[in-house]
C-alpha cells in the first residue's frame, strides 16, 4: 500500500468513538442506498514545494462490489470542479481524482481539495438471512443445532492463505502462543463453531474498548487488555489464524444516525478529521462451514453473550458500506509512517466523512 493512499483509509479503520452498544433488536433489516461522500483538503504549511501525488490528497478507498452491495454512482471533484477518476481494484481497491495538468506541486502556503461521493445500494437484509441459524440460537438461547450443524474445516489453496501468519498478524509471538494455549485447553479442537465461541467469549470478557492512534500490534492488545474496534478484530483475527480457522478484517463506513457527528483533531493540529451520519469501524470474518464468512464484532453487543457479537452488530444490522478487507498489513506501521510524513512535510489535513441514507 503506498503512503499516499494511506492518507485515505488511516482514519477509515479507525474505531467509532461511541460507546459500545447491543444493535440489531430494533431494527428491520431492508435494501437501502447509502450516500458516502470523503472529502479530503491538504495545505503545505512548510517551506518547500511538494509534488501533489505524494500528498495523497487525490486518492479514496473506493467500495467493494460483492453480491450484497452495488455501487449505483460515482462522482468526484477536485477544487470544487467535475474531474475525472480511474479505479483500481483488488482487496482495498481505491479511487485516484484526476487533477488539471496544471497541478503538480503543491506549493508553500497553498492548499488543495479533492472529494468523492458513491451511491451504494446495500442489501442488508441478505446479509442477516446468512446468519439465520445464529440468529435462532441469539433468540431462544439453544446453541445445539449451530453445533450439529457446524462442519470440520478443509483448507484448500485458497482458504490456506487466511491462516497464515503475517507481520500484522502473527501468532507465534509468545503472548499469542499462550492465549493458544488457553483456547485450546478449554475448547474442542475438532469443533470451530467452539473454537470461535471461546475466542469471542475472551476477548468479550477481558479486553475493555480503548481508543489509540497508532493502532495497537495484536499481543499489544493482550498485553494491555484494551483496545478499540481495530485493535480487537486484529486480536481476533491472530488468534483464529493460529487455531486454522481461516479469517481476515474487514473495514467500511457505517450510518448510525443523522444526528451523529465526531469531530478529532491530532497531530499538533495538522489532522482535523470530522465524521457526519456514522463512520469508519473494523470488523473480523471468520470462514464457519458450512455458514461461510461470517463477521464477527466485539465491539458491538451485549457483555457476556457471544453470539450478540455476530447477531448484533452493525454489518448485518445498519446499513454499512464494506470498502476493503485486510488480510494482514502491518497497520500501525503504515500510520506511524504517515505521521512522520505529517512533520517532516509540514502538511496540514482536513478529512471529512459523511454517511447517510438516501
Amino acid at each position: 500500500m503506498s503512503r499516499a493512499f494511506l492518507v485515505a483509509i488511516a482514519v477509515l479503520i479507525t474505531s467509532l468513538s461511541v460507546a459500545p452498544t447491543a444493535l440489531g433488536q430494533n431494527l428491520t433489516p431492508t435494501v437501502q442506498q447509502v450516500y458516502v461522500k470523503i472529502y479530503n483538503e491538504v495545505q503545505n504549511t512548510g517551506s518547500t514545494p511538494l509534488p501533489l501525488s505524494e500528498t495523497g490528497v487525490t486518492e479514496f478507498n473506493y467500495p467493494l462490489e460483492d453480491p450484497t452491495q452495488r455501487i449505483e454512482r460515482v462522482e468526484a471533484r477536485f477544487n470544487g470542479v467535475n474531474a475525472s477518476y480511474a479505479i483500481y481494484g483488488g482487496d482495498e481497491p481505491y479511487i485516484r481524482v484526476i487533477p488539471p495538468s496544471s497541478w503538480t506541486n503543491l506549493t508553500p502556503g497553498s492548499k488543495v481539495e479533492a472529494w468523492v461521493v458513491y451511491v451504494v445500494r446495500v442489501d442488508t437484509l441478505s446479509r442477516f438471512e446468512s446468519i439465520i441459524d445464529f440468529s435462532d440460537a441469539y433468540i431462544t438461547g439453544n446453541t445445539s443445532r449451530l453445533e450439529e450443524k457446524s462442519q470440520p474445516i478443509v483448507l484448500n489453496s485458497t482458504l490456506e492463505d487466511y491462516v497464515s501468519a503475517t507481520s500484522g498478524w502473527n501468532y507465534t509471538n509468545p503472548l499469542i502462543q499462550l492465549l493458544l494455549r488457553y483456547v485450546l485447553s478449554i475448547a474442542d479442537p475438532s469443533k470451530p463453531i467452539d473454537l470461535v465461541r471461546t475466542v469471542v467469549e475472551y476477548v468479550d470478557s477481558n479486553i475493555a474498548y480503548s481508543i489509540r492512534t497508532p493502532p495497537r500490534e495484536p499481543w499489544e492488545t493482550l498485553l494491555f487488555m484494551e483496545g478499540d474496534c481495530d485493535d480487537q478484530s486484529n486480536l481476533l483475527v491472530t488468534v483464529l489464524r493460529g487455531l486454522g480457522i481461516p479469517s481476515y478484517q474487514e473495514y467500511g463506513m457505517v450510518y448510525l444516525s443523522s444526528d451523529f457527528r465526531l469531530e478529532t483533531v491530532g497531530d499538533n493540529g495538522m489532522l482535523n478529521i470530522t465524521m457526519v451520519g456514522g463512520g469508519g469501524h473494523a470488523w473480523a470474518v471468520a470462514f464457519l462451514p458450512p455458514w461461510g464468512w461470517v463477521r464477527i464484532d466485539t465491539v458491538f453487543g451485549i457483555k457476556g453473550n457471544w453470539l450478540s457479537h455476530i447477531v448484533s452488530i452493525p454489518y448485518y444490522n445498519y446499513p454499512t458500506v464494506v470498502m476493503g478487507r485486510s488480510r494482514g498489513e502491518a497497520g500501525q506501521v503504515e500510520w506511524l509512517s504517515f505521521e512522520r510524513q505529517i512533520a517532516r512535510a509540514k502538511l496540514k489535513y482536513v478529512i471529512l466523512y459523511e454517511v447517510s441514507v438516501v
